[in-house]
């Protein structure tokens, strides 16, 4: 059963360039406000929408298998945006959206995806550590992530308040395992497509890094100093150069 989303956009609804663009588990579509303000400023509509379970969509059935999640996005936005861009989970979603046949972007940005788990004890694990330990208040958000804006802190605090943590394992411990680093390569066939990452990432480690550039093409890879997990919050200025530059050159809806 489809699970409404909730929506979140930033720009001209009549804009030309569209942008859809997909949060990390037990975050909401306002993750995204630095950038989208930044893409709207050149013209673009961002859409974001708040997965199953998340921000303020409802949790239909409860059922959060990928699937499930899938039809849900893609009966919520366009589904061949000028460029999809996938955080974290939302990578992993959006990877086996293109893989699926359900998502047809025209370019691709995959912000350190979730792309492989070998288990569901490592998620799962994860889970349980951000819902014991991360900061409630806005003030400890912004000492665990220096570089993020009060607002960015004000909407992750948000997100949390929001989810069931139970919800966020089902969808982020559920699935796994799952393993889409060997379809790189196809992935980028389908479209152009970048990977977004930091220097050190516990989804994309260096050896994965040197399996992708070998895939992939090392233009292919951004890989930046000096930024965590959400690079967009670290970097929103960075990261949306990435973006339009993949954008260039590519065809128009």
């Amino acid at each position: 059963m489809i699970a409404p989303l909730n929506i979140m956009q930033w720009g001209d609804p009549s804009a030309k360039k569209i942008a859809v663009a997909l949060h990390g588990i037990t975050a909401n579509g306002g993750a995204f406000f630095q950038p989208a303000r930044l893409l709207a400023e050149r013209g673009w509509l961002v859409i974001a929408p708040d997965m199953r379970g998340h921000g303020e969509s409802g949790r239909g059935d409860g059922d959060f298998s990928t699937a499930s999640l899938l039809a849900d996005i893609a009966a919520a936005v366009p589904v061949d945006p000028d460029v999809m861009i996938g955080h974290s989970f939302g990578g992993y979603l959006a990877q086996a959206g293109v893989l699926a046949g359900l998502f047809h972007p025209r370019a691709l940005v995959l912000e350190d995806p979730v792309s492989h788990f070998a288990d569901q004890a490592g998620p799962a694990a994860m889970l349980a550590w951000d819902e014991a330990n991360l900061p409630r208040n806005i003030e400890g958000l912004l000492k665990l992530n220096p570089k993020w804006s009060r607002l960015d802190a004000a909407w992750k605090l948000l997100s949390l308040e929001q989810i069931d943590f139970k919800d966020a394992a089902a969808a982020f411990a559920g699935n796994a395992p799952w393993d889409l680093r060997p379809r790189a390569a196809e992935i980028a066939a389908r479209q152009p497509t970048a990977w977004v990452l930091p220097e050190i990432s516990r989804f994309v480690p260096a050896d994965d890094q040197a399996w992708l550039r070998s895939d992939v093409g090392a233009k292919a890879m951004f890989v930046l100093p000096d930024v965590g997990h959400s690079v967009h919050r670290d970097a929103p200025e960075a990261f949306v150069d990435i973006v339009t530059q993949l954008c260039k050159g590519v065809a128009p809806r």
